[in-house]
C-alpha cells in the first residue's frame, strides 16, 4: 500500500506492553465511555451508550476476535505491525483422558463436551483480561501481555487459572459431570506478534521458550491441579507461604522449573 506508514520497533514495543502514550490516553477517554465488554487494546465499550456512540466510526467488536475492535485491527494491518520480545504470562488448560472419553461417547456428545470446556476456560480468560491464543483439540491456550491484560497480567493469568480450575471441577462443568482438567501458568521473555496473512492482524499468537516451558508444565498437573511456576507467582506477587511447591523436569531444558501448587489434583 502506497500510504503505508511501518511503525518502528519501538512503537511496536510501546503498543505491546501498554506503554504508548497516544493509546493510553485513548483508552482514558474510551474507559469513561459506558460500558464493558470493551476492545482489549483501546478499552473502546461494546456495550451500553458508548457501543452505540462510537460504533458508527468503526469501533464495533471484531467478528473475529472479540477482544478487539475493528478500528484496532484496521489501523494494525496499516501500520504493518509484527512482533517484539516483551513480558507475557500464559494459561495452558488441557482434558485428562479426552481421548478414552472420545472413545466412548457418541459424537455429539463428545463435541457438546468439548465446546463446554473451550467456552468455560474462553470465559475465565477473556473475564480477566486475556486473550485465547489457540484451542488445539483438548487444550485451550491464554494470552496475557501489558498491551492487552495491563501491567499486572501475571497475576491477571493465575486469577483466569484459579476461576477455570474451580469452574472445571463443578458438578455442572458439562453434559456429564465435572471436566478433569491439568492447568499450569508461567511467565517469560516472548517473541509476540500479530497472527493471519502478509499484512493482516487477526489475532495476537506468542512464541519462545515461555510457551514451550508452560505447555510442559500443563502436561505435569494432574487432572483437576493448578500449577504455577515460581516465576510467574513472584511476578504476581502471589503469597506462597505454606502452599506445596515441587520441581518438574522440561524437556529440552538443563534445569527443572520450580513450581507452586494453587490447587491439589483430585484424590
Amino acid at each position: 500500500m502506497a500510504d503505508r506508514v511501518e511503525l518502528t520497533r519501538e512503537e511496536v514495543r510501546a503498543v505491546m506492553t501498554g506503554e504508548s502514550p497516544g493509546l493510553a490516553r485513548t483508552r482514558r477517554l474510551f474507559r469513561a465511555l459506558p460500558s464493558s465488554p470493551r476492545c482489549k487494546l483501546c478499552a473502546a465499550p461494546f456495550g451500553g451508550l458508548g457501543a452505540l456512540a462510537l460504533k458508527p466510526a468503526g469501533y464495533g467488536q471484531s467478528p473475529g476476535n472479540p477482544a478487539l475492535c475493528m478500528k484496532c485491527v484496521i489501523v494494525l494491518r496499516k501500520k504493518g505491525l509484527t512482533g517484539v520480545e516483551i513480558p507475557v504470562s500464559l494459561l495452558f488448560s488441557d482434558i485428562r483422558g479426552s481421548t478414552a472419553m472420545g472413545e466412548h461417547m457418541h459424537p455429539s456428545e463428545f463435541y457438546a463436551f468439548l465446546d463446554r470446556f473451550y467456552r468455560l476456560a474462553a470465559g475465565a480468560i477473556l473475564a480477566h483480561d486475556g486473550v485465547v491464543d489457540k484451542i488445539v483439540g483438548d487444550e485451550v491456550i491464554g494470552l496475557f501481555f501489558g498491551g492487552i491484560s495491563g501491567p499486572q497480567h501475571a497475576a491477571a493469568a493465575i486469577f483466569a487459572a484459579v476461576d477455570l480450575a474451580a469452574l472445571a471441577a463443578r458438578s455442572d462443568a458439562s453434559p456429564s459431570g465435572p471436566i478433569r482438567v491439568g492447568t499450569a501458568v508461567h511467565t517469560g521473555e516472548a517473541f509476540v506478534g500479530a497472527t493471519g496473512p502478509a499484512g493482516t492482524v487477526n489475532d495476537f499468537t506468542a512464541l519462545g521458550d515461555p510457551v514451550n516451558t508452560a505447555a510442559r508444565l500443563a502436561s505435569a498437573a494432574g487432572a483437576g491441579e493448578l500449577i504455577v511456576s515460581v516465576a510467574a507467582a513472584e511476578a504476581a506477587g502471589t503469597l506462597t507461604d505454606g502452599l506445596p511447591r515441587r520441581m518438574v523436569d522440561i524437556r529440552g531444558r538443563s534445569q527443572p522449573i520450580e513450581v507452586v501448587v494453587l490447587r491439589p489434583a483430585e484424590p
